[in-house]
């Protein structure tokens, strides 16, 4: 063995040859001292001492690295049988010490064996010419140490180097000590940082053992003391649904510290394999055993009914927890009586407990572990509202005092978002222990218990909003855990119970009548009376001829049911509803409609202070739509003396406003807003409704045949028909004989313009909007479609100015309005002017503030993403991604504005990296699936996209589907291409192209 030593300051500090000679002859290497003053002349020089020597084939590591006794063997083997001129080895590169190493392993595969003769060296390790040949990992690896050293070396290390120049600004001050504080960095590398990913804690090699150069100072990981201050009693509760791997290692895991533990409870929840079986060899659990699958939330209480500890652990059979993680948890759990509850970190959850660790496989997580105990973070003991319940502690006192999981949710999912929110409700903390880790693999027992888990999902998150609507609607709760970020905030002062009970004491004060009329309403007519109940002091309803439950629903919830039979005229209906008011203020509302508890304290406060001026208040009723903060608000007078003289007139769309300004007194406005989210918009719902308007369009204009407002409903009927020129015939005869100041005549001009538009007369639809802003004066409808006109025309100036005229007070006159025209949709037009005009800071601004009024508004993030990529403002664009994932979660947006931006910044690779990770941390969430599939099929890679069409069919995805059947087609089998493309269209049936394959497919079959 020769060892080449040069004097020349390159290869460390003036003088440390003589050390490494000496160190070289102790090994037993002859010593060969030169003057090299780079390393490319050194190798070179070397190298020619060996063929001088008749060396041909040559072993090159270079000091700082080891050989293992088995990859020597296959490289001498190699070297006799001349199977390669060049062979390269795989690398694990070592970091402070032979405890740490890089992961993932370095891409550079160093020449580790290389015959003289038949190559040419091109620089320092780089050789050309001759067959060559890369030993993967399983021959053994190159380990290398040149990291591995004390601070002083690798500070020494990175000022000498011939490239130092290249070393990342601060990066010894920043990664290189930092480190030891914060394990979980990445990008570590000093001049080229994603090259060296993050650090995993290994057991040290055997060949290492004696080398390393910190002799263990930075491996020794200290435990956390052992207990807490006083040990409690613990008891772990394990629902068990199948999963015969999975239970073991969660088990086996648990073995390692049995002694810190009072029992283990695993209720095998009717498993279809032998998982109860193997929980029950081990001596130290106890196993309860269900006939059927009773559900995770029945399960965790039957555990909680036979467990005795002071702390309950409820514990996911997916599940490995280390030792130093479950005295840490428990440790964070007892530092405070306020703290109801606690959870770790993993790698695998939602919500705010996940991180990326740095162990690669489960035979290093306990290290991995040891060290996440020891790590010094400033928030050990985070406070949060949701802690997921794959592992949550919980003392026994606060399940006692609010109870166990709420079994109405079945066989899972937000079980623990409603046990979370009850131990927050109740005035305690939840704390994420923020030095504890447990691996966690993540819904493989929702995966086993359903098909569809992404059904159950949405199914129960909407069963656990129904569940607190109350502490929403009253303001008791600033929000629901899970929903939003930022934590809840609770005003007692508005407790349910409380405010309820204020609001019926008030409401005998302000004495008001809620008169309603209904016709076969049982589908909302329970929620309609729950939401006003607090506020009135009666409740008239009459019923016009239900043949379904709603009297008796009525009756129940407390109201005074009349009957009449239907008079053909809602005004009629009203007025016998006014008959029996019997309060100081009389409000209406319609059976879909519902009253927020705040609107509702506002009416009774109207009512309480009115001036005696004041004969009624206008009360807008707003349309829920799907968009955000979209939907028309349109004013009523809904909240009125109780005058025997005010009454209702039409029809249709009947009105009181007439006769309340002939009784006179002022009309004001409050706060209150009605809710009208019950409506039907089914196929047969809307049908019996245009059959019903029809007929009382026709009967109202027989009877008031040049009446502005009846005119004015046949042209709106006709709008939103899409019978647009008798619309506008009917609006022009309305605004013809309107009073200037009437309620309807901004609607009016507004409609007539619509329909002119959809005619494609824009000329004349631009003349009738600014006649209209002449008659009427400012109207934000008008204006917003002004800018629309404009731009249409390319007249994007004056859409400009028409735009920033939009005035968002709309309090002193009657409207009928889509509020988001004053805000988000207004600063979208306004900032696809701005690209018009090229002005793509302008637009930027604008974009940007339609997503602050709305952020899950998706036109105005893609219009801002697709601009900032094309004009190469890629700041913006990451920032769209990640306001993205904020806004919808993983959804299709998320994962197609994500894949595109690694696509234009990076690469294919790194787009699809992008999307995988996505699919692998979303497994139920459709959208980052489908657009990876998308990519995968488009490429032809069909086998891959196998396990992703699978899940897509499982989750209800209608493209998957079809993608399913287009792949039954492609082999023949039109039979199952055939239940595909019905499934396919049962879950869209607008899918155009579903339709035509199904009817191809359908008439294939017939022929054979």
């Amino acid at each position: 063995m020769y060892a080449f030593v040069s004097r020349t300051a390159w290869n460390g500090e003036p003088g440390n040859w003589e050390r490494c000679a000496d160190i070289a002859r102790e090994a037993g290497a002859e010593v060969i001292v030169g003057e090299w003053p780079d390393e490319d002349m050194h190798r070179r020089a070397a190298h020619a001492h060996m063929l001088g020597l008749g060396h041909k084939v040559v072993f090159t590591p270079d000091g700082d690295e080891v050989v293992e006794p088995e990859l020597l063997k296959s490289l001498i083997a190699l070297a006799k049988a001349r199977v390669a001129e060049r062979v390269y080895v795989h690398m694990d590169t070592y970091w402070k010490s032979a405890e740490y190493v890089i992961r993932p392993r370095e891409k550079l595969t160093p020449i580790i064996l290389v015959d003289l003769s038949q190559t040419s060296h091109l620089h320092i390790r780089d050789f050309a010419s001759g067959r060559s040949l890369v030993l993967g990992p399983e021959h053994g690896v190159l380990h290398h140490l040149s990291y591995a050293g004390p601070d002083e070396r690798i500070q020494k290390k990175i000022r000498s180097w011939g490239h130092r120049h290249e070393v990342v600004d601060g990066w010894y001050e920043r990664v290189w000590l930092r480190w030891d504080n914060d394990r979980l960095m990445r990008d570590l590398h000093p001049t080229h940082p994603p090259a060296y990913g993050f650090v995993e804690r290994i057991r040290v090699p055997a060949v290492l053992s004696e080398l390393d150069p910190q002799k263990g100072d930075h491996a020794e990981a200290k435990m956390p003391n052992g207990k807490a201050k006083k040990w409690p009693t613990v008891s772990i509760v394990i629902p068990l649904h199948g999963g015969e791997t999975d239970i073991r290692e969660c088990v086996e895991s648990l073995s390692k510290f049995k002694e810190l533990l009072h029992q283990v409870i695993v209720v095998d929840n009717a498993s279809p394999d032998t998982a109860g079986e193997i929980a029950a060899s081990f001596d130290f659990i106890q196993v309860i055993k269900n006939e059927f699958n009773e559900g995770f939330a029945k399960a965790c209480n039957q555990g909680l009914a036979a467990s005795t500890g002071e702390v309950v652990v409820f514990l996911n059979n997916d599940t490995v927890a280390p030792r130093a993680a479950f005295e840490r948890l428990v440790e964070t759990l007892m530092s405070s009586g306020s703290i109801g509850a606690a959870g770790p970190l993993t790698n695998e959850c939602g919500h705010s407990q996940m991180i990326e660790p740095t162990y690669t496989s489960l035979d290093t997580l306990d290290l991995f572990a040891e060290d996440f105990a020891q790590r010094d973070v400033d928030d050990a003991d985070a406070p949060c509202d949701m802690l997921v319940g794959f592992c949550l502690a919980i003392r026994r006192t606060v399940l006692d005092e609010v109870g166990g999981f709420d079994e109405s949710f079945g066989l899972g999912t937000f079980e623990d978002n409603d046990l979370c929110y009850r131990i927050r409700r109740a005035g305690y903390r939840l704390i994420i222990s923020s030095r504890a880790f447990v691996h966690h693999h993540g819904s493989r027992t929702l995966r086993r218990i359903s098909r569809t888990p992404w059904n159950l999902l949405a199914a129960n998150h909407k069963k656990f909003e129904a569940k607190w609507q109350e502490d929403l609607d009253s303001g008791f709760a600033s929000h629901l855990p899970g929903t939003k970020k930022g934590l809840v905030v609770f005003d007692g002062a508005k407790h349910p119970k409380r405010r309820y009970a204020d609001a019926r004491e008030k409401a005998r004060l302000a004495d008001i009548s809620l008169c309603m009329i209904v016709r076969n309403e049982e589908r909302v007519i329970a929620d309609c009376l729950k939401s006003a109940l607090p506020f009135f002091s009666q409740i008239i309803v009459v019923d016009t001829g239900s043949t379904d439950r709603t009297k008796e629903i009525c009756r129940d919830l407390g109201a005074e049911v009349y009957e009449i039979p239907w008079p053909d005229s809602f005004a009629e209906a009203r007025n016998e509803s006014l008959k029996h008011a019997k309060g100081k203020w009389v409000f209406w509302m319609d059976a879909d409609d519902t009253l927020p508890f705040w609107a509702g304290e506002d009416l009774q406060n109207a009512a309480l202070g009115a001036p005696k001026d004041v004969t009624a208040y206008v009360v807008p009723v707003q349309f829920v739509d799907e968009g955000p903060g979209a939907g028309t608000r349109v004013d009523h007078v809904k909240l009125f003396r109780n005058d025997k003289r005010i009454r209702f007139v039409g029809r249709i769309h009947e009105q009181n406003l007439e006769s309340i300004r002939e009784v006179g007194g002022q009309i004001s406005r409050c706060r209150a807003v009605v809710m009208h989210s019950g409506y039907d918009t089914s196929d047969e719902g809307q049908a019996k409704k245009r059959e019903r308007d029809e007929k009382l369009l026709k009967l109202d204009l027989d009877e008031r045949p040049d009446h502005p407002f009846v005119l004015f409903n046949l042209g709106m009927t006709a709008h939103f028909t899409g019978e647009h020129k008798e619309a506008i015939s009917w609006l022009r005869q309305s605004i013809q004989v309107s009073q200037s100041g009437e309620s309807h005549l901004r609607k009016a001009y507004a409609l007539m313009a619509g329909s002119q538009k959809k005619l494609g007369l824009d000329g004349e639809s631009l003349s009738t909007v600014m006649r209209g802003l002449a008659e009427v004066g400012e109207d934000p409808e008008l204006r917003f479609q002004a800018g629309l006109l404009l731009t249409d025309m390319g007249r994007l100036a004056e859409a400009k100015e028409q735009y920033e005229k939009i005035a968002g007070d709309i309090a002193d006159h009657f409207s009928s309005i889509d509020m988001s025209i004053l805000t988000y949709k207004r600063y979208h037009n306004l900032a696809a002017v701005c690209m018009l005009m090229n002005d793509y800071p302008g637009a930027k601004g604008w974009w940007m503030k339609a997503l602050e009024c709305a952020p899950t508004f998706v036109p105005s993030a893609k219009e801002l993403f697709g601009s900032a990529l094309d004009i190469g403002d890629y700041q913006t664009a990451k920032a769209v991604v990640d306001h993205l994932r904020a806004a919808l979660g993983p959804s299709e947006e998320w994962a197609n504005a994500g894949a595109k931006y690694f696509e234009t910044v990076s690469d294919d690779q790194q787009a699809e990296a992008f999307l995988r990770k996505a699919v692998q941390q979303n497994p139920y969430a459709a959208g980052p699936r489908i657009v990876l599939t998308r990519r995968l099929l488009n490429a032809g890679r069909e086998m891959e996209s196998e396990e992703h069409l699978d899940m897509l069919e499982r989750l209800g995805n209608a493209e998957g589907v079809f993608y399913l059947g287009v792949g039954a087609m492609r082999r023949g089998d039109y039979p199952t291409a055939v239940v595909w493309m019905e499934k396919a269209h049962a879950l869209n049936p607008q899918h155009e192209d579903t339709k035509r394959q199904l009817d191809h497919l359908r008439t294939a079959i017939a022929s054979v």
